[in-house]
């Protein structure tokens, strides 16, 4: 059987159905991204809500790594958010569980693309694009690459 996945979500498309049919159908007479006058533009309300999120169970998480990390606040009045967290790996190697480090193996970042939205001034209004921004989110540890020389 042939079937594929998609989104976040994932949602398996058995085979013969639409991909299409997945989403909310618009309702009778509202644009769709075909029609040539379908904006380009959108309102966004950009108050967050779920801000209630844990993030001191992420911070004690970089500090019982075997690859630990610290963060540094990226800030930028031009962007929201106007604050995101960048992790910085604290060693190039990784430690062993008594805390000293382990040259077997290095401590390297993973990434991660946001998606932020840039402010545009326009005279007295302002309007913002969206943007990606690469991050780090935090380290682990992997086995070095051996070049051997010929």
């Amino acid at each position: 059987m042939l079937s594929a996945s998609i989104s976040a979500h994932g949602k398996v498309i058995r085979p013969g159905l639409e991909p299409e049919s997945l989403f909310k159908k618009a309702d009778a007479g509202c644009l769709t991204q075909k029609d040539g006058k379908f904006p380009q533009t959108v309102r966004v309300n950009i108050s967050i809500s779920n801000m209630n999120q844990d993030t001191k169970v992420t911070l004690d998480i970089s500090k019982r790594s075997l690859a630990p990390w610290d963060y540094r606040i990226d800030e930028d009045h031009n962007r929201f958010p106007r604050l995101v967290a960048d992790a910085q790996c604290r060693h190039s190697r990784c430690v062993n569980s008594a805390g000293q480090l382990d040259h077997s193996v290095n401590s390297v970042p993973i990434k991660q693309e946001i998606l932020v939205l840039r402010r545009e001034p326009k005279g007295c209004q302002h309007s913002y694009r969206l943007e990606k921004k690469m991050i780090t989110v935090g380290c682990t540890c992997v086995t070095p690459l051996i070049q051997h020389q010929a």
